[in-house]
Formats: C-alpha cells, structure tokens, sequence
C-alpha cells in the first residue's frame, strides 16, 4: 500500500468519532508479498508500532468521550479502518518471510521461527491487542477463533472446494478474519475489490509467512473451515481500542 493512502487512512481513523457513519473497509488496493520480502529493521519496525500505539490511544481517548452510540459507533468503525491499515501495511509485511517450524514461536518478525497459531496471536499482540499468547497459539484453530469473538461473527463449512470456499468468503464481505482449518490457522483477508488473501505461517512451500491469495494457496484445502470475522465485532475492537485484555476460555491446552 502506498504511503500517501495509508497516511490517509489512519488520519481518517483518527477524526472518525463525528458521529458521521464510519465507512466500511473500502480499500481497494490488493497488496501481495513480495517475491523477496523487503529488508527489515526491528529498531524501525518497534518505532512504528509505537507511533500506531499512540494513535489508538488517542481514538480511545475520543471514544470515551464520545456521548452518543452514533459517535462511540463512528469511533469503532475508524478504529476498524486504523487496525486494518497496519495489519496491511506494516505488520503482515514485517513478518513475511519468516520461516515456519511447529514450536517456532518468535517475539520478533525474522528472527528464529514461527508456527502458525503463533502467527496469528502475534500479529494481533503487534497490533496491539492485550491477549494470551502462548495459550491461544497452542489451541485448536477453532478455540483459537471462538476466544476472540462470539458465535455471531462465526461461520462454518464442511466438504467445500477452495473455490466454492473464496466464494463464500467473498459473499461475508470485506474485512479481516481468522480461519481455521483441519489442521491450520490462518488470517483470511477479504478486500473491497472481491480478492481474498491468505496471510499465515505455513510448512508448505515457502515455509515461512506469506501473504497469497486464497484460492491457489496450498494450504486452503481442508474438510472443514472455520471462519471468524473479527473485524465486524464490535466487542472485539473495543477490547482492542480501549486496551481491555481478552478473558480465556474453552482452551483444550494448557500453557
């Protein structure tokens, strides 16, 4: 993504709590990894997260100002718009390239490895999001999904092709989700303009984080999915804007 269009995103996030309605993600821009993930600096990459720290405080800070449920609504959806122009832009990108092992499980983009449970309560720990780590990432994909929304947001598949697949990920909309499969977690990214992305840590080729898209991924095919469309939860992004930590619950796997 272009540095002018995320600049402009974040700015949007940033003055969203009019009480106007917040647009949904409308970013129509379908970023891939490059074939070579581009160089990285931790110092650099630590200052960012840092300044995207400030600004979600400052949105928090204006949705507790907020006295109406048009306004603290219009705050989520800029906060929404915030959390996914640095996923896009600086998170997912920081950790391609970071090679896959089955106990890898990194602080830090590459450097040592990371599985794929790991992955994603990573990247979200990135963003910001107060969460159990290590014992989410141990958990089946789908008590993984189940402790970061609710059954609302929750959609389920059996015995899907991974085109019939994408299509239904398509027909849900745009926006972020995690997916679970028979023996994979992933991040599914759905974008305005109808492509759908894979953004995970898999064992397959390349063996490392990649971002592709969806219907020619490897590691789509699997016997039952599980969808989480987290960034349509407001519970979710509220606990993500304000700083609230995340209860435990369900998990089959002890820390």
């Amino acid at each position: 993504m272009k540095p002018l269009v995320v600049a402009a995103l974040l700015f949007a996030g940033l003055c969203g709590c009019s009480g106007q309605p917040a647009a949904p993600d409308t970013s129509a821009t379908s970023p891939e990894m490059p074939a070579a993930p581009t160089a990285f600096s931790a110092p650099a990459y630590r200052a960012r997260l840092h300044r995207f720290d400030r600004r979600r405080q400052q949105l928090a800070a204006r949705y507790r100002r907020a006295r109406t449920a048009a306004r603290r609504a219009a705050c989520l959806g800029a906060a929404r718009q915030l959390l996914l122009a640095e996923l896009d832009s600086a998170i997912f990108p920081a950790w391609a390239g970071t090679p896959w092992s089955f106990y890898g499980n990194s602080w830090e983009p590459r450097r040592g490895s990371i599985a794929c449970g790991y992955f994603v309560t990573t990247a979200l720990h990135d963003a910001g999001l107060r969460l159990q780590r290590t014992v989410l990432a141990k958990q089946a994909s789908e008590v993984l999904i189940k402790n970061l929304t609710s059954e609302a947001y929750i959609t389920r598949y059996r015995g899907l092709s991974p085109a019939d697949f994408v299509r239904q990920a398509q027909a849900l909309g745009p926006g972020l989700y995690v997916l679970g499969l028979d023996f994979h977690a992933a991040f599914l990214r759905v974008r305005a303009d109808g492509a759908v992305q894979m953004v995970h840590s898999t064992i397959l080729s390349p063996g490392t984080v990649v971002r592709e898209a969806a219907e020619t991924s490897t590691a789509l095919p699997s016997k039952y999915r599980v969808l989480g469309k987290v960034s349509a939860d407001p519970v979710f992004l509220r606990h993500w804007l304000l700083g609230d930590a995340l209860a435990v619950h369900g998990t089959t796997v002890k820390d």
